[in-house]
C-alpha cells in the first residue's frame, strides 16, 4: 500500500492478475442473490454447494470433442504425458502470476482457442451468469 495525496492509502497492485471478486481494489462482486432472483442454470442445491465450497460442477457443460481438445492442449502446455505418471509432478514451468493459485494444480492458461470455445458454451455462460448475477 502507498499513501495517496489525501492522506489515505491506495492499492499499488491494481494490475496484479486475479479473480476480481477477491481483489480488494475491485468493485465487481459475486452474486449474493439478495433479491432471491431465479437461477438460470444452477439448481438451489448447486447454489448452496457453490456458496459452501466455492465451486460447482456442471455436468456435460461442453461437448466431449471440445473437452478433449482442451485436455490435450493442457497436457501439451504443461509438457506432461497422460500415459507417463513420472511427468505429472514436475516443478512448475513458470512462476504463477495469480499467487492464490500456487500449489493448487491450476494451470495459468486463459486464451487458448479451446478455452474460448468452452466459454461460449451456453451452460458455461449460464452458470457464470448465476454466479456473477449478470448476463454480461
Amino acid at each position: 500500500m502507498m499513501k495517496n495525496n489525501t492522506g489515505g492509502y491506495q492499492n499499488e497492485h491494481k494490475d496484479i492478475p486475479g479473480n476480481p471478486s477477491t481483489a480488494k481494489s475491485s468493485k465487481i462482486k459475486l452474486n449474493k442473490r439478495e433479491d432471491n432472483a431465479p437461477l438460470r442454470l444452477l439448481s438451489e442445491q448447486d447454489w448452496a454447494f457453490w456458496i459452501t465450497n466455492g465451486y460447482v460442477i456442471i455436468k456435460n457443460a461442453v461437448p466431449k470433442e471440445q473437452l478433449k481438445a482442451t485436455v490435450d492442449y493442457l497436457w501439451e502446455f504443461e509438457e506432461k504425458d497422460p500415459k507417463d505418471s513420472s511427468t505429472w509432478y514436475t516443478p512448475p514451468r513458470a512462476e504463477m502470476q495469480m499467487k492464490e493459485l500456487a500449489g493448487t494444480g491450476m494451470v495459468e492458461t486463459y486464451n487458448h482457442s479451446s478455452q474460448w470455445e468452452n466459454r461460449q458454451s451456453p451452460k458455461i455462460h449460464q452458470a457464470f451468469s448465476d454466479v456473477w448475477g449478470t448476463e454480461k
